[in-house]
């Protein structure tokens, strides 16, 4: 009996211990996956605040875009309205063509997306919460076509600059050849030509100004309401 009962106590024991190590393992898993929540939980909050930080840059700088683009804007419907002027002759046509249109765009067409082509590249996109992730895919997407959208407008542009180029040699900082030389080429320029190609390539260029200042207020506009909803969102 008394071994009986000493074995009991043992067998008792025993299960304690196993027991205690049981809840040690879960009380560890659980201190683990909390330790593991709390640091996606970091990450997620420094991707959401890198994010932040790269729209409201986004912000200024189409801000900064358009308020260039508008500048040259000015410039370049003050030069159609001299061009379309009653008094203006073909000497007036063909000193604008040759000392003061520049027929090339300043470039300037990109957005802060490193965050997001972070999240993208790391798989990390999926610790944001689904409603507000589709609204972050979504604004990427309008992003990506607005630059895609201007920089296909500025390559078309470019190309009728060279052509225009090519055939009216225009007074250009890095020309090859500069002042008397050219001279002859100017005075001897086919009028209508000079009028039809001088149109054609100014009126793009304007055209190319109104259209890509309308797509940056635009998306302006929607990056202020999807920082908006990001900060509600995390509140």
């Amino acid at each position: 009996m008394l071994i009986e009962n000493k074995f009991s106590k043992y067998l008792i024991y025993a299960i304690g211990e196993i027991i205690l190590v049981v809840i040690g393992i879960l009380i560890a898993l659980q201190v683990n996956n909390l330790n593991e929540q709390s640091k996606k939980e970091q990450l997620r909050e420094n991707y959401v605040n890198s994010l932040l930080s790269d729209l409201e840059s986004d912000i200024v700088l189409l801000e900064n875009q358009i308020l260039i683009f508008n500048t040259e804007l000015e410039i370049h419907t003050s030069l159609s309205k001299r061009l379309s002027s009653s008094d203006a002759t073909f000497d007036t046509i063909r000193n604008i063509a040759r000392y003061e249109f520049l027929p090339f765009f300043t470039p300037s067409n990109n957005l802060n997306i490193n965050t997001y082509n972070a999240l993208i590249s790391t798989g990390n996109l999926d610790l944001i919460q689904p409603p507000l992730r589709k609204k972050i895919q979504k604004h990427n997407a309008e992003q990506l076509e607005t630059l895609k959208t201007i920089e296909l407008n500025f390559k078309l542009n470019a190309e009728l600059g060279y052509k225009y180029t090519s055939q009216f040699p225009i007074n250009f900082e890095f020309s090859a050849i500069k002042g008397k030389q050219m001279n002859s080429v100017w005075e001897q320029v086919n009028e209508n030509k000079l009028k039809s190609s001088l149109n054609g390539i100014l009126t793009m260029k304007i055209t190319n100004y109104k259209m890509a200042n309308i797509l940056r207020e635009k998306l302006v506009e929607k990056t202020k309401v999807l920082i908006k909803e990001i900060k509600s969102y995390e509140k």
